[in-house]
């Protein structure tokens, strides 16, 4: 992982972080903004998808492992009705900001180390558990960035419904 792309995730990070923490209207655009994001990052860094030896099941563990994360960020942001407007409204507080701060970096930390201070550690567990190529890591990491995302806006649309009443009165919001 190079300056750039840190810079970039970063970037992604402090956004998906700053736009969710606190107190804030749901419109149609938090669920579209998020959903947007994660099809260009996928369409950025999935252009292959190694299925070969233990590939895909290292890649389907780190995306039931970005679901479980998105599952339990969606659970650490109130959606309710707001007494005095009669709107629904999200809330997130710092336990939702950690855990993207966690995982978010937690990432981005171990893209930086795997390809400048552990590339033999990283090279020797890919032997021992069959991951065929660097292609399969970026694909498992992209896959569990945008299972968090997705299941973490997913949650937050099911909670936003219960509330408003069903997806008409959620999805007559304006943007």
């Amino acid at each position: 992982m190079n300056a750039t792309e840190l810079i970039i995730f970063g970037g992604l990070a402090v956004l998906i972080i700053g736009t969710q923490v606190g107190r804030h209207s749901l419109t149609l655009r938090r669920f579209l903004i998020p959903v947007l994001v994660a099809g260009v990052v996928g369409f950025n860094y999935l252009h292959s998808v190694p299925t070969a030896g233990g590939a895909l099941d290292f890649e389907v563990i780190l995306t039931l492992a970005g679901v479980a994360c998105g599952a339990l960020a969606g659970l650490l942001m109130r959606v309710e009705r707001d007494a005095q407007t009669g709107r629904i409204v999200t809330q997130a507080g710092a336990a939702f900001a950690a855990l993207w701060i966690i995982v978010l970096g937690g990432r981005l930390a171990f893209g930086w180390a795997a390809t400048n201070i552990w590339q033999h550690q990283v090279m020797q567990f890919s032997i021992q558990h069959a991951i065929t190529s660097s292609a399969a890591w970026t694909a498992a990491f992209v896959f569990m960035a945008l299972a968090m995302v997705l299941t973490r806006t997913a949650i937050v649309a099911v909670r936003a419904m219960k509330v408003a009443g069903g997806l008409q009165a959620v999805l007559s919001y304006e943007l």
